[in-house]
């Protein structure tokens, strides 16, 4: 088999029947999970750095074609889909070809279809867990996945633990702090980390998830027992992790620290500042941040290449408008590498768009997240072009970690004006539903702006700005009325923000500000549409 780089088919392997599918699909993954004790991440990595970016970028391609075909004759849901569209698979064999193929989302195909359809052969059995996101209207939905997206992620993650932060080299204690339960974060960063342990890694796992007292009992008493200590979670809340950490006497400059991270992105001041907090750890190598998603798990991640990238463009405008288009007036986008033939990434109309076994096959598969795609050789020749040799910059600020030649892909936040709060998605339909509720609605206007703004100690919390009706005067009593509103509709209506409030108390709550109708800065009548988020 052509690794690419890792040991995986595109798709699992037909078969017809509930009972032998599911003997099927445990002898199928079983050989994954040989195949991945077998494996040496070295060879991937080698091939990373060897291989052209155009190498991965075709390969990537074929891959998503080939996808296609399989979903186009396995999968109930997707060949009805196409079929109502009126599209003929067989037409379609190019990148051209693949162009023209519908996109799918949530509202157009997700939903219109019950889970087995859209799974391949109609076959629930076949996943082993599902996960749950919750979703703009409170309604949760469900992810499924079985082996192959599970090894997937086992692969990734061993090639930057070993690569970057070099597990094989120092004993290591790993503490996920992710949410735990149905959402996907905890459990699969898990899953991942304990076969990669278990391969032959001087790793080993905790998980604490949320819980500060039970994290806090296990970095004083396990801690100095290891040469360096893996924090996965939520940037926000291992930012406090350190902090409070640090309350209590842990010398973090005792410690060698490594920061996973996932869930939001942030600036290069933050990822400065909590660097310093840890004991003035490497800002190149030593904090990664995971693009990561319910719908597919991880679909990319920091490197030194990107983190050296993102620094340089923050402190230059000519490489950031070259990189980013610089849409959002100075705004930094979150910036990683990813690999084709896993996620072969689109972007249409600034959305990017991906194509993805998963556990559930996605194929053109609008995410609404607001980004765009840079290649390697683009990347590297717009940081020429403004005077950087990023070669030498790397090799001084990261040295000891390999370049992997791959594509980049940028974020600015969700294009569906979707905010994340320690890693909960909080959606505008939420915040109507709190400024619809019977005590409220005859107070506002019903338009709002919500955005995510970060204390002086780079802390982020949720604001608000309301308008409030003709003849309403901003005052702190129906301020205060508005607030325990939308704090009850949220943890009524979100999954996701009722564990954040649980883990975060008073640090969850929005704060909001109040103002009269028609204010010119924010609620102008002049726009043609509402902005419900400000970037």
């Amino acid at each position: 088999m052509e690794h690419l780089p890792f040991p995986l088919e595109v798709y699992p392997p037909a078969i017809k029947g509930e009972r032998q599918s599911i003997e099927f699909q445990g002898r199928f993954t079983k050989r994954l999970f040989e195949d991945f004790w077998d494996f040496s991440i070295d060879n991937a990595s080698t091939a990373l750095e060897e291989k052209e970016s155009t190498y991965w970028e075709q390969k990537g391609v074929e891959r998503a074609l080939e996808l296609f075909h399989a979903a186009a004759e396995r999968v109930p849901a997707y060949k009805d889909f196409l079929k109502k569209q009126d599209i003929k698979p067989a037409l379609i064999q190019t990148s051209a070809d693949f162009k023209k193929i519908p996109t799918i989302n949530k509202k157009n195909y997700l939903q219109l279809y019950p889970m087995e359809a859209l799974l391949w052969d109609g076959q629930l059995s076949d996943a082993q867990i599902i996960a749950v996101s919750s979703g703009s209207s409170g309604e949760p939905f469900f992810w499924p996945r079985g082996g192959l997206l599970e090894l997937e992620t086992t692969y990734v993650q061993e090639l930057y633990l070993k690569k970057i932060f070099h597990i094989d080299q120092y004993t290591t204690l790993y503490l996920d702090c992710f949410a735990m339960g149905m959402y996907i974060a905890g459990p699969i960063i898990l899953n991942s980390a304990l076969r990669i342990s278990q391969k032959g890694y001087p790793m080993t796992v905790l998980t604490p998830g949320l819980s500060m007292d039970d994290i806090m009992r296990v970095i004083p008493n396990l801690g100095p027992h290891f040469e360096q200590i893996v924090i996965a979670g939520y940037p926000p809340y291992v930012k406090d992790i350190i902090e409070e950490a640090a309350k209590r006497g842990v010398q973090w400059h005792n410690y060698k620290v490594r920061l996973l991270l996932a869930g939001e992105g942030f600036s290069e001041q933050w990822r400065d500042h909590v660097a310093e907090l840890a004991g003035g750890i490497n800002v190149h190598d030593s904090i990664i941040n995971i693009y990561g998603t319910a719908d597919a798990s991880i679909v990319g991640h920091e490197t030194p290449e990107s983190v050296t990238i993102r620094r340089l463009a923050d402190q230059n405008e000519q490489l950031r408008t070259k990189l980013f288009n610089d849409r959002y007036q100075g705004r930094l986008p979150t910036f990683v590498q990813y690999l084709p033939t896993q996620k072969y990434f689109e972007v249409i109309d600034h959305e990017l768009h991906f194509t993805a076994t998963s556990g559930i096959p996605l194929v053109r598969y609008n995410i609404h997240d607001d980004g765009g795609i840079v290649t390697y050789k683009e990347a590297i020749n717009f940081c020429e072009e403004s005077d950087t040799d990023i070669t030498k910059i790397l090799k001084e600020k990261a040295s000891g970690t390999p370049f992997w030649k791959l594509p980049f892909v940028y974020l600015y936040g969700r294009s569906d004006f979707t905010v994340v709060l320690y890693g909960a998605n909080i959606y505008p339909e939420n915040i109507k539903a709190a400024l619809e509720s019977e005590e409220i609605r005859k107070l506002v206007t019903g338009r709002f702006i919500m955005t995510i703004e970060h204390q002086d100690n780079q802390d982020p919390y949720l604001f608000l700005r309301i308008e409030l009706t003709a003849n309403i005067a901003p005052k702190a009593a129906l301020q205060k009325k508005i607030q325990a509103a939308m704090i009850s509709t949220l943890l009524a209506k979100n999954d996701e923000y009722r564990s954040t409030y649980h883990a975060k108390g008073k640090q969850a709550w929005p704060v909001i500000e109040l103002y009269e109708k028609g204010n010119g800065e924010y609620f102008s009548r002049n726009r043609n549409k509402q902005q419900w988020t400000k970037k």
